[in-house]
């Protein structure tokens, strides 16, 4: 029983310290924020994600909400993907699409290379907290 227990405390000790680490005390992390604007409009509604370039860190996003945004964020080099959404309306809609109220659809507009093929990049710091995005068609 006595070695059993010897088992247990080893266990114990080894593995809280990778639960307190794992955990989320956040407290590297520095608050940011932002305008995003794409062709000199701000985009309405949208994703701003931020990941470390190094892989140390944490990934964090935040909404996009009338052209701003506000999360916190690993310090850093972080590539940056931002995505938005704009409701269209079908220009033809089926019969059966207005009676099923599907005469609206969501479509991401911004081009890939500010999402999926994103080669944006900032540098978070104490120093540099506020980081716009003037994105271009």
């Amino acid at each position: 029983m006595f070695s059993e227990l010897r088992l247990f405390a080893a266990i114990a000790i080894l593995t809280v310290p990778l639960a307190v680490g794992c955990g989320g005390t956040r407290s590297d992390q520095i608050p940011v924020t932002g305008k995003v604007s794409f062709d000199g409009q701000p985009v309405e509604q949208g994703t701003i994600t931020f990941m470390p370039v190094s892989g140390v860190g944490q990934t964090t996003g935040a909404e996009i909400v009338a052209g701003s945004y506000s999360t916190t964020v690993s310090p850093g080099e972080q590539a940056v993907q931002i995505t938005a959404n704009k409701t269209v309306v079908k220009e033809n809609p089926t019969e059966e699409e207005v009676q099923r109220g599907l005469t609206e659809s969501t479509e991401q507009y911004l081009p890939v290379k500010y999402n999926r093929q994103s080669e944006l990049r900032v540098t978070v710091s104490a120093d540099a907290t506020t980081h716009d995005f003037d994105l271009q068609p």
